[in-house]
């Protein structure tokens, strides 16, 4: 997948319902890869010096698209799903707190795998990841729902 950026330039008549479904598009490509974390790789160039590649963590890439696919529709939420996304913002704060009360790291917000040495809080990282994953999973379901719902992309009502 490549990491290409979609600029958009005022009065080049891009809707923010175009808008939306590139964004949509995005996550759902994001969504067709393998979920992996990301990971550094170190080759030797043609001079014979070391390069560090990063390849990014393809669920963290996920979760970011859906949140901001979440955070651009959020003036179109119905009552229905205000309610899912307050419970969605309780839930992502609840596994934050989960974590850190956990973690043996004396931190107010969750690092990279790197600044965690003891496996118990790698392994910690890892399931908090895995649950981080797993709520976006919903969430992206139920923006879905409020799409169709409302008919934003000509989906139809009555998707279940």
């Amino acid at each position: 997948m490549g990491s290409e950026i979609h600029e958009i330039e005022f009065g080049s008549g891009e809707s923010f319902k175009e808008l939306a479904m590139n964004q949509f598009y995005t996550v759902i490509r994001h969504s067709n890869v393998e979920f992996r974390g990301g990971f550094y790789t170190h080759l030797i160039t043609k001079d014979g010096t070391e390069k560090e590649l990063y390849t990014p963590d393809t669920r963290d890439s996920y979760c970011n698209g859906v949140y901001a696919l979440a955070l651009l529709v959020l003036p179109k939420f119905d009552d229905e799903m205000k309610e899912k996304w307050k419970k969605y913002n309780e839930t992502k704060e609840n596994l934050i707190t989960e974590f850190l009360e956990k973690s043996s790291v004396d931190e107010e917000v969750v690092l990279g795998e790197v600044f965690y040495e003891d496996i118990k809080d790698k392994i910690l990282l890892e399931t908090h990841r895995l649950k981080n994953l797993k709520l976006h999973h919903i969430l992206l379901k139920e923006l879905s729902r409020l799409f169709a719902r409302k008919n934003y992309f000509g989906m139809g009502a009555g998707i279940d």
